[in-house]
């Protein structure tokens, strides 16, 4: 058993010495692939853009509700139509679908303010397409947000003209009541009928108003609560690109390219054995 083990040791230190000599042999190969490729990767990284990211924050408006959900709201940023005008606008050599790649859009978590994040190259053509983008979209906005509003403020009108009727039907109502007679001319029991179908329309006066009285205040409160379409957070100008990653592409490369070196040595040398076998 023991010499067994001690055979598989041998074995293995003998494959391991192979190993060792062919990446040996064929040092100039991998090194040649290794530095060629580190070179390359650190040459375009270096001609390559330098890519900005910035990120702005808006503030969907909201009138008793959200006046744009979103998922809306992100419906029509990415909207293709729009993402051309921009391009065209912007002169930008993409097409809707990569700059649409380029833009993410996440909910702010129980809030209505959805964030916005672009990556492109260059800092200040990135600020352009950001204000290319919301700038649009606020206005479109408002002028949803002021339409809601304008419908609240014509029913609060309404509301105060019938609250306005409705105080006069009690004030004449309760004049009819403090001016039903009381002498003998009239049965006590006609005046008695008189007096409770007068408080009975009182009531019915009173009740309507107090509901009159409960929707305007209604509406006050959706109108203080409002909200309107704006920049919550502007984008800040970028220190620093983002990208390329030079040293991240550097390493990379280099990694990858020993392992392809070091793979292509044990093809060669396996290929190299096969031949010299064949020609024995």
């Amino acid at each position: 058993m023991g010499n067994e083990q001690q055979q598989y040791i041998e074995e293995d230190e003998i494959d391991l010495r192979e190993y060792i000599n062919v990446i040996i042999k064929r040092k100039k190969l991998i090194l040649g692939i290794f530095l060629a490729a580190v070179v390359v990767t650190a040459i375009i990284s270096l001609t390559m853009p330098k890519v900005y990211e910035i990120t702005s924050t808006i503030q969907l408006g909201s009138v008793n509700g959200l006046v744009m959900k979103s998922e809306d709201a992100k419906t029509v940023i990415l909207n293709q139509n729009s993402l051309s005008s921009i391009i065209n606008r912007l002169n930008l050599k993409m097409t809707p679908e990569e700059l649409q790649k380029d833009i993410k859009i996440n909910d702010v978590g129980g809030t209505n303010l959805l964030k916005i994040q672009i990556i492109y190259p260059g800092i200040d053509m990135v600020l352009k397409i950001n204000d290319a983008i919301v700038n649009p979209f606020i206005v479109q906005g408002q002028a949803m947000y002021q339409e809601r509003l304008a419908i609240i403020n014509e029913r609060l009108k309404e509301l105060n003209e019938e609250i306005k009727n409705a105080e006069g039907d009690i004030a004449r109502t309760q004049a009819l009541i403090s001016e039903v007679p009381t002498d003998s001319s009239v049965s006590q029991s006609d005046i008695s009928l008189r007096i409770i179908l007068l408080q009975n329309t009182l009531s019915n006066y009173e009740s309507n108003l107090s509901g009159l009285r409960s929707q305007r205040n209604g509406m006050k409160l959706m109108l203080t609560d409002a909200k309107d379409f704006k920049v919550f957070d502007a984008p800040i100008r970028p220190k620093y690109p983002v990208g390329p990653k030079k040293k991240q592409n550097v390493i990379l490369a280099g990694i990858l390219s020993l392992m392809f070196g070091i793979f292509l040595a044990f093809v060669l040398e396996f290929l190299q054995k096969n031949k010299t076998g064949e020609a024995k």
